[in-house]
């Protein structure tokens, strides 16, 4: 077997499965002629207008729906989380303040 002969059955084998699809898929006119029934129209309208009335009644929530209280912020308190020890390096004042410089050697 040679891959010209491997690849010769495979095109024949979906040829055939091709043609199997082909016999069994309803015919295009009939697909589409169920689409335009005068029953259908009436469906859409009615889909349509419960999507409109579903929108509507979301916007009315959304507009009508009472405010939420503001929240209690305590004063003169800080919080601190727990994990704050973790920032905290063993040479803190360094990071906090500038280095002085001796400009005794400068001209």
């Amino acid at each position: 077997m040679t891959p010209a002969d491997d690849e010769a059955r495979l095109r024949a084998a979906l040829a055939e499965a091709h043609a199997q699809d082909g016999r069994h898929a309803p015919a295009f006119a009939r697909m589409w002629s169920t689409t335009r029934r005068p029953g259908s129209a009436g469906r859409r309208r009615l889909v349509f207008t419960a999507g409109l009335a579903a929108a509507a009644a979301v916007a009315i929530w959304l507009v009508t729906r009472p405010a939420a209280p503001p929240a209690w912020q305590p004063t003169g308190t800080r919080w601190v989380a727990p994990t704050d020890f973790l920032l905290d390096t063993p040479d803190m004042v360094t990071l906090r303040t500038l280095p002085t410089l001796d400009t005794r050697g400068l001209p």
